[in-house]
């Protein structure tokens, strides 16, 4: 394997090889060949998003923490109540 470079390997496998090395793109055909795998766009949990902008809130800031975490300002405020509302 460390004879192999990411232009010895097929479509995707070459590119993912370009952006995570060769044996941990081995390791990912390895783990999941033969499956379709679907990336989401959003990469953090519904939880971690929540803890994130209720700490970085300071009561002015919903369009920052919007572009921040690729949401509109209409979601930031819903997560904000929804903390809220876990709290009480």
């Amino acid at each position: 394997m460390t004879e192999v470079t990411s232009e010895d390997l097929a479509g995707v496998y070459k590119d993912l090889a370009e952006t995570v090395g060769v044996e941990n793109a081995y390791k990912i055909y390895s783990h999941f060949k033969g499956l379709q795998l679907m990336f989401p766009l959003k990469f953090y949990s519904k939880t971690y998003i929540m803890q994130q902008i209720c700490s970085e809130y300071n009561g002015k800031n919903v369009h920052a923490l919007a572009r921040k975490y690729g949401y509109s300002e209409s979601r930031v405020r819903q997560i904000l109540r929804e903390a809220k509302d876990e709290i009480v």
